[in-house]
């Protein structure tokens, strides 16, 4: 009797975790913080260099308000497997400093209005690396910031690549080795 009740609560966790909506956040790469100036248009772009399909929200968040500005879901297949969505999303630096737009991710920081018309926006690209529960299969992926200006012809023209590097946060698994400080200003 007791190892049906045990049978079927595995069938039912093994069906869980098959469901396509079982995708939870592997990991996190973020740029830091920078100002968007205008007439500037960023590009946030992933690549998965694994071995296997991975959904990726890419986001531009602004920092002072919380608030994503551009936002996109792609599913990235690896390499080698052919055509893909278009990895990329756009934000034109007009928009950056924006209305507050309500999103899981806002939820963690103080929500604000809109920055001031004078003042520059200042953003940071997220990439949200998400893999089914039950694959084994390697979850790689890269992603950068093209900022592109207008050269004096007005052709957009790439001036700037920020990287995104993983988010070492506790809740990742990832330890954070932050080296103790000394006295005389290096570290131990």
């Amino acid at each position: 009797m007791r190892s049906g009740v045990w049978l079927t609560c595995f069938a039912l966790a093994t069906a869980a975790g098959a469901w396509a909506g079982m995708k939870p956040v592997s990991y996190r790469l973020a740029s830091l913080p920078a100002t968007a100036e205008p007439g500037q248009k960023l590009l946030l772009c992933a690549a998965n260099i694994g071995t296997g399909a991975v959904d990726v929200t890419l986001e531009f968040i602004n920092v002072k308000t919380g608030g994503a500005v551009a936002e996109k879901t792609v599913t990235l297949q690896p390499l080698g497997a052919g055509a893909a969505a278009q990895p990329c999303v756009t934000m034109a630096t007009e928009v950056a400093g924006g209305p507050h737009v309500d999103t899981p991710m806002a939820a963690s920081f103080a929500a604000g209005g809109a920055a001031p018309a004078d003042e520059e926006a200042l953003v940071a690209g997220v990439a949200l690396v998400r893999k089914p529960l039950l694959s084994f299969r390697e979850a790689q992926v890269t992603a950068s910031i093209q900022v592109m200006a207008p050269d004096a012809g007005g052709i957009m023209r790439t001036v700037q690549t920020i990287p995104l590097s993983r988010a070492t946060h506790p809740s990742d698994g990832a330890p954070l080795n932050a080296p103790a400080p000394s006295g005389d200003g290096h570290h131990k």
